[in-house]
């Protein structure tokens, strides 16, 4: 990428760095953090087995802490060798201790698995020692499938790492804009003055050409002029002191923590892979010389040494969301544009990375203190520190005094939440991980669900609904059959038909059975009178259908008790319902008068139905 450097060969005289000191024998592991280059000493002698396993875990842990490990930092690390050292104490407690790794049993296996009661604890630990153990040839074959193919306890949906609501999501993020914000108007202001400096612009020995000169010996040496006592000299002291003088041209470790975090939650990446981003980058165009990401390559030890590098793309805003945001808010939507906020980082902490010769993207300047003597150059971030300073509770205390805690995990778990893609994972991670557990995605999955649901329902209901013909408009058919037959939506002739009962097809009648849905224009429906005329739109049910329409319906409910009920389903629950919702359109004595009219001809009919003797095909 533009401005990294070039790959080459380590020099011929290199070596990697020790991990063994003084052998297996000293059982001393030495691991070695990459980024940080700090060397921390894990000590395994006191491990109470026998010295041939002994000696074999060390082996394990040693090449856990190789560079071709996926661990990267020592507290990760930490984690492998506890579990080696839970596993050790299990082998030292069973009878008779193993005194060489092949006499290591599947019982072992299980003693050490049964060791956690709790399963969450037990399906970390076990994992946390297959990787130790995995592709270990002298480990026997029975403890091997105890280990390996046994399964683990099912993982919960964890309900303890949930997203902000709205109104906690605003307060921190008013928070980092804040930060930003002031953190931007300090730096810019500090490099206008330098530039003013340098092009001879101040009035000599004022105060501002005193303040530039300050600022030009910072920007070139790191320091400030000091006095006998380590403190800032009567200039220095004159604009602030040391500290002051030099957050002019530089980030205070609370100011990148406020970038990092506003960065993470604007892309939803992982709080400790935006921390280490370079300061090196490839831009994307957008289009009339607008850029539309930055592509920096990032890292996630985790994933192992062939998957641990990718490139992230830190978009801006779309061009339509960009005017969007300038009408609701009135200025440059700076702080909402992932690349922007990361273009600004750069801007800001570029004093700092031509002083220290850094590569990374949050350089800052820590301060131990007032002297400013204690200062030192910094890449860390410090969530919990930036937090406390700006009144939020710890997260243990989520909620005091109507403040969130500041938790890096709920932070990535809102942004994705908002976002709803994959962000380094893959799309089945962020449905099965991230939303699942999401009670605001639970919430509004179920009001999806339920909307949709009440919709199919409705259209349903619907088409199960057979136009009833009320005996009002068969009585004005009878006085003034032009206005009843525009009332009903048909000619004259035809509702005069229905009335005579020459166009019934069972329980209803039709308006025409050659216009039918089941069929070309002009041919002759095919579909059958129960089901087939009960659906269709030229279905009309007329009062003098009433009696025939109370026997079917009555003899479907006494066939559910003697059929399979999913078979009575299948054939007789949608006519059931239809028939029922006519005969809500009946009052109680009316549908007791057409059921005491009922006669074996009605019955006849019904049986013909049932039995399909009606239907064409």
């Amino acid at each position: 990428m533009r401005g990294g450097r070039r790959a080459a060969l380590p020099p011929s005289d290199w070596s990697p760095p020790e991990r063994l000191p003084g052998g297996v024998s000293a059982a001393v592991v030495l691991f070695h953090e990459e980024c940080t280059g700090r060397t921390v000493r894990f000590d395994c002698s006191d491990l109470p087995v026998s010295e041939l396993v002994r000696d074999w875990l060390v082996r394990r842990l040693a090449e856990r802490a190789g560079a071709r490990s996926g661990v990267k930092r020592a507290k990760s690390f930490r984690s492998g060798y506890q579990v080696v050292r839970d596993f050790a104490q299990t082998l030292a407690r069973c009878e008779p201790p193993p005194g060489h790794p092949a006499d290591i049993t599947a019982a072992h296996i299980r003693a050490f698995t049964s060791r956690y009661s709790d399963p969450q604890t037990r399906r970390t630990c076990v994992a946390r020692l297959r990787i130790v153990l995995r592709g270990c040839a002298e480990l026997p074959e029975a403890a091997r499938r105890e280990l390996f193919e046994t399964r683990l306890p099912v993982k919960k949906v964890s309900e303890q790492i949930t997203g902000y609501s709205e109104g906690e999501w605003q307060q921190i993020m008013t928070a980092l804009r804040r930060d930003v914000r002031l953190c931007r108007d300090r730096v810019r202001g500090s490099l206008q003055l330098l530039e003013r400096f340098h092009a001879g612009e101040l009035v000599p020995d004022g105060a501002e050409a005193e303040l530039g000169s300050l600022l030009d010996r910072f920007a070139t040496t790191g320091d400030l002029p000091r006095g006998r006592d380590g403190g800032g000299t009567p200039e220095v002291k004159r604009h602030g002191g040391v500290v002051t003088v030099m957050r002019m041209l530089s980030l205070s470790q609370q100011e990148a923590s406020a970038f990092a975090l506003l960065l993470a939650a604007l892309t939803a990446e992982n709080l400790g892979t935006v921390a280490k981003w370079p300061a090196v980058y490839r831009r994307t165009g957008g289009g009339a010389g607008t850029p539309s990401a930055a592509l920096v390559e990032q890292r996630k030890p985790r994933r192992g040494p062939e998957r641990e590098h990718r490139v992230a793309a830190v978009e801006n805003l779309p061009a339509s969301l960009n005017s969007v945001l300038e009408q609701t808010y009135g200025v440059d939507p700076l702080f909402h544009s992932p690349l922007r906020v990361y273009d600004l980082l750069l801007e800001l902490t570029a004093p700092a990375r031509r002083i220290t010769g850094s590569t990374g993207a949050f350089v800052n300047r820590r301060v131990s203190d007032r002297s400013g003597q204690g200062t030192c150059w910094s890449d860390e971030i410090r969530v919990e520190r930036w937090a406390r300073t700006r009144g939020f509770p710890p997260v243990t205390r989520d909620g005091e005094q109507g403040l969130p805690g500041i938790d890096v995990r709920r932070i990535r778990q809102t942004a994705l939440e908002i976002q709803r893609r994959p962000v380094s994972h893959q799309r089945s991670t962020l449905r099965d991980h991230y939303l699942q557990r999401s009670r605001t995605v639970r919430e509004q999955s179920q009001k999806v669900v339920a909307e949709a649901l009440q919709e199919q329902v409705a259209k349903a209901r619907t088409a199960a609904e057979v136009v009833v013909l009320s005996p009002r408009l068969l009585s004005l058919a009878a006085q003034d059959p032009s206005t009843a037959a525009a009332e009903a939506g048909f000619d004259p002739a035809v509702l005069k038909s229905m009335a005579c009962g020459e166009r019934d097809t069972g329980v209803v009648a039709c308006r025409d059975h050659r216009e039918s849905p089941h069929a070309a224009a002009g041919e002759a429906c095919p579909a059958s009178f129960l089901n087939g005329c009960l659906n269709c739109a030229n279905a009309r049910a007329l009062p003098h259908h009433l009696p025939v329409q109370i026997a079917l319906h009555d003899r479907l409910a006494a066939l559910r008790p003697n059929l399979d009920p999913p078979v009575w389903e299948a054939r007789y629950a949608k006519p059931m319902a239809q028939l029922r919702d006519i005969l809500t359109h009946y009052s109680a004595a009316e549908q007791n008068q057409a059921r005491a009219s009922v006669t074996d001809r009605h019955h006849t009919l019904i049986s013909a139905l049932l039995d399909g003797r009606t239907d064409l095909r």
